[in-house]
Order: C-alpha cells, then sequence, then structure tokens
C-alpha cells in the first residue's frame, strides 16, 4: 500500500498526515503517522464488525479510567474503516516507555492491572460473540477464534510424538481427566470481554508510572480464570525476565496481584491448581520445543516434567 493510500485513509479520520512510515506493508498493513500528534493506521484482512467490536471494547475501558489506545472515528461515526478488501482502524500511538523483559515489580503491575480489567468488563455488557486465541473448548472446526482450541491442539503434537513413550498412557490420562473436571463447570465461571493479548509487549510504561495496554485486535469473551492462570504461566515461564524469584514464585506474585483486585470466588480456586497445570504442560512453545528435542535422554527428561507438571494439580 503506498503513501498515497494511506494519507487518504487517513483523511477519513480528519487526520491530514504530515509524515508516513510505513512500517510493514503485505498480508497486513502498519504505518505510522504523523499529524497534530502521532498515530498508528493498522489493516489486514479481517471482519469489520469484529475489528468494530474491538475499538469499542477499548473505549469502554477508556470510559472506566483504564489507560488503552484510543481508537479514532471516521467521517461515517464508525471505528473501522474498510477499503480494498482490508479493514483499517487508526489509533493514537500511547507515549511512554516500551517494555523489554518482565521484573518482579512488573509481575504485581501486571496481575493487578488485569485484575482491575476483569472487574471493569464485569460491569459492560460484551460487544463480542467469539472467544479468545486463550480459549479452551471450541473444539477446532476451524482456526477462527471461537473454534480454536491451542492447547488441546498441542497435546495432539505431543501425543503423535511420545505415544509410544511408557509415561505416556498417565499422561494422557491426567490430562483428559483434568479436561473434563474443567468443561463441566466451563459455562458457569465468570467471564466476559477481556482485551485477548494480555502481554508486556503490548503495553508501555507511562510517564505517570501507569501502564498503557494497546493492541485490541484479539480482543473477545473468555473465561476469567482462564486469562488470569493463561497470562501468569505466560510471563512466569516463557517470558524474559531479569530478577531472582523463580518461575513459581512469578507465577504466585502475579495471581495474589490479581486476585487483591478481584479474588477468585469457590469454584475458581478449586480449578486453578487443574487448569494452570494443564496450561503449563501443554503450552505450545513448551511442546514444540519438547517434540524438537534429539537426544534421547532429553526426550526421557521432557516428558517426566510433563507429568511432573500435570502430577502437581
Amino acid at each position: 500500500m503506498y503513501t498515497e493510500q494511506i494519507s487518504a485513509i487517513c483523511k477519513k479520520y480528519d487526520i491530514d498526515p504530515v509524515e508516513v512510515d510505513r512500517l510493514r506493508t503485505s498480508e497486513k498493513v502498519l504505518a505510522r503517522v504523523k499529524s497534530n500528534s502521532n498515530y498508528l493506521l493498522k489493516g489486514e484482512r479481517a471482519e469489520l464488525s469484529y475489528w468494530e467490536a474491538c475499538c469499542q471494547y477499548a473505549q469502554l475501558l477508556h470510559e472506566n479510567n483504564m489507560h488503552v489506545a484510543r481508537y479514532l472515528k471516521n467521517r461515517d461515526g464508525c471505528y473501522v474503516t474498510e477499503q480494498e478488501c482490508f479493514v483499517f482502524t487508526l489509533e493514537r500511538v500511547l507515549t511512554g516507555q516500551e517494555l523489554t523483559c518482565m521484573t518482579d515489580a512488573l509481575f504485581y503491575e501486571l496481575g493487578s492491572l488485569l485484575g482491575e480489567q476483569h472487574n471493569v468488563s464485569m460491569q459492560l455488557k460484551s460487544p463480542f460473540t467469539t472467544a479468545t486465541s486463550w480459549s479452551l473448548f471450541g473444539g477446532n472446526a476451524t482456526e477462527n477464534l471461537g473454534d480454536y482450541d491451542e492447547n488441546e491442539l498441542s497435546f495432539f503434537e505431543f501425543r503423535d510424538y511420545y505415544q509410544s513413550h511408557p509415561l505416556y498412557a498417565t499422561i494422557e490420562s491426567l490430562y483428559l481427566g483434568y479436561r473434563k473436571v474443567l468443561q463441566r463447570a466451563w459455562a458457569e465461571l465468570p467471564q466476559g470481554a477481556v482485551q485477548g493479548d494480555f502481554c508486556y509487549y503490548n503495553m508501555v510504561q507511562e510517564e505517570n508510572g501507569k501502564l498503557g495496554i494497546f493492541d485490541f485486535n484479539l480482543a473477545g469473551n473468555e473465561v476469567y480464570l482462564n486469562e488470569a492462570v493463561a497470562v501468569a504461566v505466560y510471563h512466569a515461564w516463557h517470558a524474559p525476565y531479569e530478577g531472582n524469584l523463580t518461575e513459581q514464585e512469578r507465577s504466585l506474585l502475579f495471581l495474589a496481584s490479581y486476585t487483591a483486585e478481584r479474588p477468585f470466588i469457590e469454584s475458581e480456586r478449586v480449578l486453578l491448581p487443574i487448569l494452570k497445570s494443564v496450561i503449563r504442560a501443554f503450552r505450545f512453545d513448551r511442546v514444540e520445543a519438547g517434540v524438537s528435542l534429539d537426544d534421547e535422554q532429553k526426550r526421557n527428561e521432557f516428558v517426566q516434567e510433563t507429568l511432573d507438571i500435570l502430577r502437581e494439580a
């Protein structure tokens, strides 16, 4: 997409670009636009109504005093503009320091912020009809949000590679048993609209010390416990970290700060260790690393670790 076309889209938002910096142009468009302020123009082949809902949700969070990306409305009163089979949004760039790794302070801040976001969402009517990429029990009918269960797909990948291992039958039994317990309770757990990619790399530290959240393009409905545990596991075991806490300690710090804002109800407390084990054991990047191992001893250690994680529940 050429600069002239990007400028034409911006003018639909009554923004007259002074400078356009194309950061990415292929299947997805990303451009930094300078005018009276700094803006990001994003575009991709997506469902217009879904992207509109993502922007509406960000606006609802802003109206409830959360520091989030501000999307502009175009001349038609919509957040999303459709052109040449692409849908576009224009947002003001959040000012602040980019987060490059996790620290002990950030574990506390992120947990508290996610609890705050969930508290706000519980008071709102969700604009979404689909789940997020964190979701369980989507069925994997397609790769679309709401149909997609990455945890189950990762288990299938593990199964295809390790089903002849002596420990596999025990692992499968525990995993499928835990999934049944979770699935029976899933629909009754607190749930609502969430940002969908609540990770340090989608945030900045603003001058006032608060965290600003951007990138709402994966927002949707989610079981709050599922997002809280998945975000804790990702940041504790997989995100870059500077500090001296163990992974378990980082996870506990995150969840403690989360529950200080939104305490878990009894059913969530009961299911938390089961859900944590399922997510940790079959997180996609952990499984990808495990099936790529060539050394037999390391493969055995990986399978044993998988069993140990499941047994922690």
